[in-house]
């Protein structure tokens, strides 16, 4: 007997620059928003932030976030996001990929940019 693969949707979300963090709106549109749908047991996110040649599988472990930006405020410079690796997820990945012809390196200790950890904040 085999089990039926549940699919979890494909989403887009743009760039998560700090300042949206404070907006009146957007995190609250999110979080109704993410309500909704079923909790995924790992998230492959993808960033311009790091342009690689090879293609990069970064934070597949818990690492710090990198705050690629100068000049605002404080409070964002002290955001955290404890973000959980997912080396299996990143396996996957990496498979699918190299099956596919497309080189591909690991950085694990590459953390998030703020593209990517403000929107899951």
């Amino acid at each position: 007997m085999t089990a039926a693969v549940e699919r979890m949707p494909a989403l887009y979300l743009s760039h998560g620059a700090p300042p949206l963090a404070d907006d009146p709106v957007w995190p609250a549109e999110l979080a109704a928003w993410s309500a909704e749908l079923p909790r995924p047991k790992a998230i492959l996110m993808v960033s311009a932030h790091w342009e690689e040649a090879p293609l990069a599988l970064g934070a597949t472990e818990t690492v710090p976030l990198v705050y690629d930006f100068w000049g605002f405020p404080e409070h964002y410079y002290q955001v955290r996001y404890g973000a959980p690796g997912a080396p299996k997820l990143a396996d996957d990945v990496r498979k699918l990929l190299r099956g596919a012809g497309t080189p591909v390196q690991d950085i694990p200790d590459r953390g998030l940019d703020h593209g990517a950890y403000v929107p899951l904040v």
